[in-house]
């Protein structure tokens, strides 16, 4: 045979040949494998990427935040599972696991939220769990204990990043301490959010606790008008609760929309611009080593001739002239409408312009000092025993303690001395060893009943809850403490009173390790696996948002006298009404529907325990550079005990779980604190009865319908 010929065999072959190639072909992959050749890793079907909401350099602010997780699913099939979040505390032995679900179709994506409460110095683990349990993504994170300035930037691209990232400002409001509003570092961080790759559209935050970190939001109008549902009331919570939201106009039409209409209180048209808005700014000096180099802010006294041309004033609803342009309170927050735009060229790169948005963030900080529970802020440092003391059905049974004692004391009588000398008298003194088991036995039994009708033989639940708003506004931030005693031992499940508030322990029970594990459906959050021991009280903390039917206003009369109109629905009972100058005003109550005049209110200055009263919270205390006035509750108990009992010790412990750097009453702006009866009309908690419901409110500035 010629050699094409055999070349030609050796390519065609016959069947045997084919197949002894084959064999061939097969033990050289074989070979191959073996050696350590191995083909090409696949692919995995499920990509996964984590990151927080609010990550301005790198790490996780502490508090309440929120981790977007995307998943990209490369493979044929639709996945479904969990995401879940873990942070651990490493000096203490507390763990916040939060999960949840996820379901992604086959080459589709998808951005899970999940909020988790981040302690300082700890670390933040995200995983990615399939169908049965199995990890397929894990993504750690650090948090970071330092407390700066935050600006976030709801920008696609920051422009302002660049230029104000770490540059230096003066907050004026400087505790200390890792209570709320802890010190800040004097600079000015810069955060955006991620985007959604399918609808262009940023990630926000879902609940109005998750803004935290955030001093203040910087938002175009465009964007504004985009959002609906759960981010679009997280926003406005956000704001209500003592947020600064400043938005940059970008159309015409945007000053129609019913959204900002809703925040400004009116209509907005365009207007001049105001003499305060074109007053110099100074900027902050700048420590030595303090701030990113190159961008220290440098005096600009007035705008290039570009932005200088563009300003504009803004009018309508609430807003006033300020000097960032028009600005308006909402709730407890403020909202600011730019009189120039910092997301777009050249007012980003104008040190003018940066010098403003640098002051309007410093602002926002300082307003931190008005408001009692900010929502999401870290707890860590904060008296909570006389929150526990209020919701501790142990703390009123202390009575069973001495009836126990005279009960033993009894029993050793009868037991002892006048057993033997009775039997001694009869003749028969082993006849006492005989009834010392019947004393023994009416003595115990006798101790069980006093312990049983001290503590119940069913589990209840206690609530102690602050409402902060503004004057006339139908909602409220609210924080609230819900004790829950149970009789034996079980796992609870606490559910979240509305799906925007989040929920986390506050006090554990003796003995049990705290680990809090939040799980987050469509119908918001629940805490599960809650460990309660019997006789023993567990406290959880949720913040959120609550109604105020229509509201409490309060409206300034001509005369100078306030007027405040309670349509809450319920009676506000203890009263007490600080007026701007200082002086106050008691009424006993304030019926549902009835208005009041500052002038029908009892003067404190007339009265003992409200001139020791009005002494302590009219002394102003510096913290930081600014001035702050205590609650005084531990006054107040003398003033309220008559007309309110126990409302003095609420407020005492409200004031202590708070903390030290609260200025519970803001000057030039009335407060109104009180009590509303009946609580928030819940029977029941977690299938514990409610047997105590204690609802406090303070109402801050001036609005409404008179």
């Amino acid at each position: 045979m010629r050699r094409g010929d055999e070349a030609r065999a050796l390519r065609i072959g016959s069947p045997a040949k084919g197949a002894a190639g084959a064999a061939w072909l097969a033990a050289l992959l074989a070979a191959g494998s073996a050696s350590g050749q191995a083909p090409p890793p696949r692919a995995p079907e499920l990509a996964v990427d984590a990151a927080p909401v609010f990550g301005t350099s790198g790490a996780v602010p502490w508090g309440w935040n929120q981790i977007v997780v995307r998943i990209q699913n490369n493979g044929g099939r639709a996945a479904r599972g969990e995401v879940e979040v873990s942070s651990r505390r490493s000096s203490e032995q507390r763990v916040f696991v939060a999960s949840a679900p996820y379901t992604v179709g086959a080459g589709a994506s998808v951005n899970v939220r999940v909020p988790v409460q981040v302690s300082p110095f700890g670390d933040v683990l995200v995983r990615a769990l399939d169908e049965g349990g199995a990890t397929v993504s894990s993504h750690a994170l650090s948090s970071t204990s330092q407390r700066a300035v935050v600006l976030f930037d709801v920008s696609e691209t920051s422009l302002l990043r660049a230029g104000l990232h770490e540059a230096p400002v003066a907050p004026l409001y400087m505790p200390t301490g890792f209570g709320p509003g802890s010190s800040p570092d004097a600079v000015l961080w810069v955060g955006q959010p991620r985007y959604d790759g399918a609808t262009g559209d940023p990630l926000l935050p879902d609940r109005p606790a998750l803004y935290s970190a955030a001093d203040a939001v910087l938002l175009r109008t465009d964007a504004l008008s985009r959002l609906n549902g759960a981010e679009l009331d997280a926003l406005a919570g956000y704001v209500l609760s003592g947020g600064t939201l400043a938005l940059s106009v970008a159309r015409p039409e945007d000053l129609r929309h019913p959204t900002l209409a809703a925040l400004v209180g009116g209509e907005v048209s365009r207007a001049g611009v105001a003499p305060p808005t074109l007053e110099e700014i100074m900027p902050p000096g700048a420590p030595s080593g303090l701030g990113k180099p190159g961008n220290v802010l440098l005096p600009a006294p007035s705008a290039s001739p570009e932005v200088a041309e563009a300003l504009s004033g803004w009018s309508g609803g609430n807003l006033r002239a300020s000097p960032y342009g028009s600005s308006a309170f909402y709730g407890l927050g403020e909202v600011h409408l730019l009189a120039f735009d910092p997301t777009r060229l050249p007012a980003a790169g104008d040190p003018w312009v940066k010098i403003r948005v640098a002051d309007l963030a410093r602002r926002a900080h300082d307003r931190r000092s008005t408001v009692a529970f900010r929502p999401g802020e870290e707890a860590m440092g904060l008296d909570l025993d006389p929150v526990r003391r209020e919701l501790d059905p142990n703390e009123g049974a202390r009575w069973a303690i001495g009836v126990s004692a005279l009960l033993l004391c009894i029993y050793a009588v009868l037991a002892g001395p006048i057993n033997f000398a009775r039997a001694a008298r009869q003749g028969r003194p082993l006849r006492a060893l005989r009834h010392l088991p019947v004393y023994a036995a009416v003595a115990f039994a006798a101790i069980v009943g006093v312990g049983l009708l001290a503590k119940g033989v069913r589990g209840r639940a206690r609530h102690l809850t602050l409402i902060e708003a503004g004057a006339g506004m139908t909602k409220g931030a609210v924080r609230r403490f819900r004790g829950f005693f149970v009789s034996s031992a079980e796992e609870l499940t606490v559910r979240t009173t509305d799906a925007s508030s989040v929920i986390s322990t506050a006090v554990v029970a003796e003995l049990s390790g705290r680990r809090d594990r939040l799980v987050v459906d469509r119908d918001g959050a629940r805490l599960t696996e809650v460990a309660a021991l019997p006789w023993q009280t567990v406290i959880v903390r949720e913040d959120g948002a609550a109604p105020l039917g229509d509201g409490i206003a309060i409206v300034a009369e001509p005369s100078g006298e306030l007027v405040v109109s309670n349509r809450s629905g319920r009676d506000l009972r203890g009263g007490v009404l600080w007026l701007p100058e200082g002086a106050a005003r008691y009424f006993a109550r304030i019926r549902d529907g009835e208005k009041v005049s500052s002038r029908a209110g009892v003067d404190l200055a007339a009265r003992a325990e409200g001139q020791l009263w009005l002494a302590h919270a009219g002394f102003g205390r510096r913290v930081g550079g600014i001035d702050i006035h205590d609650l005084g509750g531990s006054l107040l108990v003398a003033l309220l005990e008559p007309d309110a009992p126990g409302l003095g010790a609420a407020w005492l412990a409200i004031e202590e779980a708070a903390g030290t750097a609260v200025d519970w009453f803001p000057a030039g702006v009335p407060v109104l604190l009180g009590q509303l009866d009946g609580g928030e009309g819940r029977a029941s908690d977690s299938g514990l009865r409610i047997e105590s419901d204690r609802v406090l409110v303070r109402i801050v500035g001036l609005g409404g319908r008179p």
